[in-house]
């Protein structure tokens, strides 16, 4: 039987955190290592979810968790205070936290500064660096992540991991630094993969503070009930030597041999022994949308629709008409935020990553049809009335056709670079508008996505390489913006096409004519991509046509002026 696994936000002062969650019972609450994500403890999750709520969070900064600040250097106190005030945020008084190599220290500190929030603390892999602190080995190690225009990090990123997985230090490769591991596998690598270029430029802010923290003075004075332990196969195992003897009263260390079902065992009697069985009840997590969100920011949730769980962001609280934002694809709404953000000014703003992209489920039925049910769903699941659409690129067929379906329900509609080509430009670029990106163990995959996305700013089709498909504008070649699409692309390569196959798929020459609402058409001069947006604008029944800004403010108070 296949575990459901939900994922979740939770806010915070500092923005949001991340969480997976799987079972009922009482909770119980894993921490990953850097740079990695909730996704390594997807095994825990389901092999606990049988007896257990089991809360797997993203560290700030990490996966999708909103970073601590960007205005100082974070230390370990710093994350151990964001995991207090996290726990706080879910409602939980006290449970079992379980904390792997890197939140081994976060809980450590957790662990001393509220011993009575945590029934136990297992610190998993904890390191104990003798004497001051090598900044030299840190630097080394901690190599910024920086994005490059031209897409060359890429090959450097992929290899770190390659790297990390085989060597400690990953920057030392000798025959001694050589980990005696079998080679971890494409998928575990594409999965370390995406959980560093989630962190990004934050890669290493948990990881750094972990090697700079001194966790032997606070272990001397803990007064919550405490385990260190390792398996014999980590790297970190000969660190369970060198703690202090004798321990406080309420610590104690274990050894455990390299078997992972012998360690999986032993966890689930420590979470046994320690768990809130008699105070458990059922465990809700809050609604993230139930707060107030102030028009600097933005409010992310899962919709529970029929279809699975789809990632909605929420921008500004108005009275006027809520804005369903649809993105372009392939993609997220995550590169538009900034829109989004403006839109939602006096407004409400819903930006909805469609099913299969970035984080939301993909669904069952791939159609066309099914997509706008499951948009009707979501938005039903929203409890929304009367919407104003805004949508770009590939989504526009699809806003048209959900408008087509629920025209009561849509008052206008923005559309912002809709295809219009012709039905022979239409097969082909089903087959050639989004490339096979199945990971490969060389890497290639990533340069093959890159290009694709910085070629879809140059070129119309991106794989059409004549003069005549030449975009004649100053392409947006922003590499933060590449890399953000390029994330959310390959989080779900396999799924990537469904909806770009569903958009492709609507006749938008049949619909035009029978959209009676409002429309707005953006025109870009010169620009082949938006060639079709005057033969658009005159099958329409009420449009009007204006040229895009390319600024993302300015071109929200077109949209807004519209709009009103």
């Amino acid at each position: 039987m296949s575990i459901k696994i939900k994922k979740g936000f939770v806010n915070v002062n500092n923005g949001q955190v991340h969480y997976r969650m799987a079972g009922s019972g009482p909770p119980i609450i894993l921490l990953h290592d850097s740079p990695r994500s909730s996704v390594l403890h997807i095994p825990l999750l389901e092999y606990f979810s049988d007896t257990f709520t089991v809360i797997a969070i993203d560290t700030p900064g990490y996966g999708n968790s909103s970073a601590l600040s960007a205005n100082f250097r974070p230390e370990i106190p710093d994350f151990a205070d964001a995991l207090a005030e996290t726990i706080v945020s879910f409602g939980v008084e006290r449970c079992p936290v379980y904390g792997f190599h890197t939140s081994s220290k976060i809980l450590l500190e957790f662990a001393a500064n509220h011993p009575n929030r945590v029934s136990i603390a297992i610190m998993d892999g904890l390191s104990l660096p003798a004497g001051d602190t090598d900044h030299d080995f840190i630097k080394h190690y901690m190599r910024p992540f920086k994005v490059t225009e031209t897409g060359s990090y890429l090959a450097e990123e992929w290899t770190r991991v390659r790297d990390f997985q085989r060597w400690f230090p990953w920057f030392q490769k000798n025959k001694t630094t050589r980990m005696p591991l079998d080679q971890k596998t494409i998928m575990d690598t594409h999965q370390y993969s995406m959980d560093l270029f989630m962190a990004g430029s934050n890669f290493s802010d948990a990881y750094s503070a972990a090697m700079r923290y001194k966790p032997l003075p606070v272990i001397s004075s803990l007064k919550a009930k405490c385990i260190f332990m390792a398996r014999e196969d980590d790297v970190l195992y000969s660190f369970l030597d060198m703690l202090p003897n004798p321990l406080p009263a309420k610590c104690a260390i274990e050894k455990l041999s390299a078997n992972k079902e012998n360690w999986r065992l032993r966890l689930r009697e420590i979470f046994n022994s320690h768990a809130d069985f008699d105070g458990a009840g059922t465990f809700v997590p809050p609604n993230p949308f139930t707060e107030t969100t102030d028009q600097t920011s933005i409010a992310q949730s899962y919709v529970d629709s029929e279809a699975g769980q789809v990632l909605v962001r929420k921008a500004g609280e108005g009275n006027s008409n809520t804005i369903i934002f649809l993105h372009d694809l392939p993609g997220s709404c995550r590169s538009d935020e900034i829109l989004i953000k403006a839109l939602g000014r006096g407004r409400t703003c819903f930006g909805i990553d469609l099913p299969g992209c970035n984080e939301s489920d993909p669904l069952n039925d791939k159609s066309s049809i099914g997509y706008i049910r499951s948009l009707a769903d979501i938005l039903s699941k929203l409890n929304l009335g009367s919407i104003d659409i805004v949508a770009e690129g590939l989504s526009c067929s699809l806003a048209l056709l959900f408008t087509f379906h629920n025209n009561n329900k849509v008052r206008r509609l923005v559309l912002d670079g809709m295809n219009t080509e012709t039905e022979q430009e239409i097969i082909e670029m089903k087959s050639h508008y989004l490339p096979i990106l199945e990971p490969e163990i060389n890497g290639s995959h990533l340069h093959k996505c890159w290009h694709m996305l910085r070629d879809q700013e140059i070129q119309w089709p991106w794989y059409n390489g004549s003069s005549a498909a030449i975009r004649a504008i100053t392409p947006d070649l922003d590499a933060w913006k590449l890399h953000v699409r390029l994330v959310d692309t390959l989080k779900q390569y396999s799924n990537a096409k469904d909806a770009i196959l569903a958009s492709l798929e609507i006749n938008i020459f049949d619909l035009l004519p029978k959209t009676s609402n409002e429309v707005l058409i953006f025109d870009r001069v010169n620009d082949i991509r938006y060639a079709g947006a005057k033969e658009a604008c005159n099958l329409l029944v009420k449009s009007t046509k204006k040229e895009r800004h390319p600024d993302p403010l300015s071109r929200a108070r077109q949209i807004l002026e519209f709009l009103d």
